[in-house]
């Protein structure tokens, strides 16, 4: 009896274990304390209590179910999730590790009934099992494809046939644990014939499911590309007609203002043709002087301010429209694209008065830096988009690049080059702030290979890394005293 209660608390306590370490890897979750680590270690043992002393009164079936809410609850409480996202992620955590079960008891049994004479029941087999069991979930999150975790569920994008997909898998999974649970209790050819008719039925439906998330994939990807170009082209238009009646309208200001310059202007040939006197000069000078207002006048008329991009958003557009008025004073471009929702973005990663604050402090830093360039290409270009299956704000512009001391000391402390425009260094602390709080990721690129000088991205990858992307990599390497965790990488201008 000993033993028994022995090998299930083995079992159990692995199997929580397992689950616990799979679905912190599968959302690269990074936020535990010690406190929340020790909570982990006595909710195992609690949990493994549990299930030693329902072993005998409930079935498989109904712990492992009692297992999949119980976890689904207490991880949508210690990392702030939503219940739905929480019961995903236990499910993909208990598949993994049931699938890692499954497969180091198959191997135990066939070594154990090939090589040793140890019986399946064999309190040393049992050890063997789990142990294995262990090293292969481990082992599952060091392989380097899923060491980040999985970045499409990260994301949190609703996909109803990866739910569907993931049920699917799980319920298979379920039943072949259930069997491998029961192996002492069945016959041999009774277990092999369920075996190939299980991983039959695995293959196919991962090999159906998978089709068709990819065919839906590449129908949504196609689909926002041509409403993304419908939009462009419905806002060119719109843009087209306002600047041609604002251009009809001016040269009909300006028409009967200009046939009258005509006629002063024959009058005074007329005069300068009967007589040469002072007075004509006089009013020649004063005719130039009217002619050149008149042709200011004309230019501030047709010239039109671009219209921005509308993200429906009234306080993200508001803020927006004062940045591109900030731009016009010194004649520089505003470019906005949305490659995505940004009300997801908002919803998911960062809130509204955040994205507010972020937007003026990266357009201002953008402004300066463009007004201390020597470039004749004067643009900021902001994107938000998806990258890499994670959702992104970008910043693209023309102007000086940063100094190495201010990159290094981004965020940490007050840093920039130019005070007298304004430059406070304050704003790159408080969007480092905003970065650190929605635990996304900041990229610099000083190579654009475009008419852009640099790029700030801010990547909502849940991964909290800080990449410069320069030629100048060695010397920040070098200058980086503090050995402040930053990933460099060097490429090359083309």
């Amino acid at each position: 009896m000993n033993i028994t209660i022995i090998d299930s608390f083995i079992k159990f306590i692995v199997l929580n274990f397992c689950v616990s370490l799979a679905y912190i890897k599968i959302i690269n979750y990074k936020s535990f304390n010690k406190l929340n680590k020790i909570s982990i270690i006595l909710i195992n043992l609690a949990l493994t209590f549990i299930q030693i002393i329902f072993q005998n009164y409930t079935s498989l079936i109904f712990r492992i179910l009692m297992m999949y809410f119980l976890y689904s609850f207490i991880f949508f409480k210690l990392t702030k999730t939503s219940f739905e996202y929480s019961f995903i992620i236990t499910i993909f955590s208990m598949a993994i590790t049931f699938s890692a079960s499954i497969i180091s008891s198959i191997l135990v049994l066939l070594f154990s009934l090939t090589l040793t004479n140890l019986e399946y029941t064999n309190p040393i087999t049992f050890l063997f099992i789990y142990s294995l069991n262990f090293i292969l979930v481990y082992c599952f999150f060091k392989i380097k494809r899923f060491t980040n975790g999985f970045p499409f569920v990260q994301n949190r994008k609703r996909n109803d046939h990866l739910y569907i997909f993931v049920l699917t898998i799980n319920t298979i999974i379920v039943v072949m644990y259930f069997f491998v649970g029961n192996l002492s209790q069945m016959p041999t050819n009774y277990l092999i014939t369920c075996f190939i008719i299980l991983i039959i039925a695995v293959v196919i439906i991962i090999q159906k499911s998978f089709i068709l998330y990819q065919k839906q994939k590449l129908q949504i990807k196609t689909l926002k590309e041509y409403e993304q170009e419908l939009y462009e082209t419905k806002y060119k238009l719109a843009t087209a007609l306002e600047e041609k009646q604002k251009l009809i309208k001016s040269n009909h200001e300006f028409y009967h203002r200009q046939e009258a310059l005509n006629k002063k202007l024959d009058d005074l040939i007329y005069l300068q043709k009967q007589s040469f006197n002072t007075e004509y000069g006089e009013d020649y000078g004063e005719l130039l002087d009217r002619i050149n207002n008149l042709s200011d006048e004309y230019n501030s008329k047709i010239k039109a301010t671009p219209s921005l991009v509308k993200t429906n958003i009234t306080e993200i557009d508001d803020m927006l429209s004062y940045m591109q008025s900030e731009c016009s004073k010194s004649n520089i471009e505003l470019v906005i694209k949305t490659d995505c929702n940004i009300q997801y973005i908002l919803d998911n990663f960062i809130s509204k008065s955040q994205l507010e604050t972020l937007l003026g402090d990266l357009i201002r830093n953008a402004i300066i830096a463009i007004n201390h360039s020597s470039n004749d290409y004067k643009s900021i270009m902001l994107v938000f988009g998806i990258k890499d299956d994670s959702y992104e704000l970008c910043i693209f512009d023309s102007g000086v690049p940063f100094n190495i001391d201010t990159l290094l000391n981004f965020g940490l402390k007050p840093s920039s080059t130019h005070e007298d425009e304004g430059g406070t260094g304050i704003g790159l602390i408080t969007t480092y702030e905003t970065i650190n709080s929605c635990n996304a990721s900041l990229i610099i690129n000083e190579i654009t290979n475009s008419n852009y000088t640099k790029s700030l991205e801010i990547k909502f990858d849940n991964k909290n890394e800080y990449i410069i992307i320069s030629d100048r990599s060695e010397d920040i390497d070098k200058m980086n005293d503090s050995k402040r965790n930053i990933i460099t990488k060097k490429v090359i201008r083309e």
